[in-house]
């Protein structure tokens, strides 16, 4: 498997230990800290926005030496045609949208509608086309659960007047059709749902990881949820 973020002894505010781990494409894996205060600090780091009190945090950057055997033509690219090296950089110093995260409660935007809040993060960052986004959130929408024929009720509709279920699915949904090569998700998400529900959300989450994607999920308490804990 490829490695795709790595943790160095990192310790954020108020967490009792460090932590060192590496997560690999296609990979799920679950961090049980001691606190809400601790996981939301934890959160920050894993994004990029705050930097740890200790240690540090890397994504791997790409594939510099293929890049430049492109740029050297073809013999260069015979040469270093053999396997990719690994080139780490800072989380803080990398190109934005290469993490993405889930909040627990849905995290949207109050005065725009569901659709706003999912698709125009795509267009402003990414400039996607609108049919392949459209095509791609009827498909996340699917894999989440969502009955085809509540789908475009659903996503006209403003964050206020929907169920706080429904919130996280939009924030969860927003989340996805992104596709960073990170994403972190708040294991407050699958409180207070049922569990037909939480099972479709996790169903979608081992989708995009197998999509050479990682996932990192955090609680601040013991949880039933599947993943493989982080020691």
């Amino acid at each position: 498997m490829n490695a795709l973020f790595r943790f160095n002894d990192v310790r954020c505010a108020g967490a009792g230990r460090p932590y060192s781990f590496t997560l690999h494409a296609g990979e799920m894996r679950l961090l049980q800290l001691a606190s809400k205060a601790e996981k939301d600090a934890m959160i920050d780091c894993a994004l990029g926005e705050t930097l740890c009190e200790e240690g540090g945090i890397e994504i791997v950057q790409g594939d510099r030496r293929r890049g430049n055997a492109a740029a050297g033509g073809q013999e260069d690219r015979r040469r270093n045609s053999g396997p990719a090296p690994i080139i780490w950089q800072p989380l803080r110093a990398s190109r934005p949208g290469r993490v993405g995260w889930v909040a627990g409660h849905g995290g949207l935007i109050s005065n725009l509608k569901i659709w706003e809040n999912v698709t125009l993060p795509l267009w402003y960052h990414a400039q996607r086309e609108a049919t392949a986004t459209e095509q791609n959130v009827a498909y996340w929408l699917d894999m989440l659960g969502m009955e085809q024929d509540a789908c475009a009720e659903f996503m006209a509709a403003p964050p206020y007047s929907v169920e706080p279920w429904q919130r996280k699915l939009a924030g969860l949904l927003r989340a996805l059709v992104q596709m960073p090569r990170v994403l972190v998700v708040d294991a407050a998400l699958f409180e207070d749902v049922k569990a037909r529900v939480a099972r479709n959300w996790m169903k979608a989450l081992e989708e995009y990881a197998a999509r050479g994607r990682t996932v990192l999920v955090i609680a601040d308490k013991a949880t039933t949820l599947p993943w493989e804990k982080i020691e």
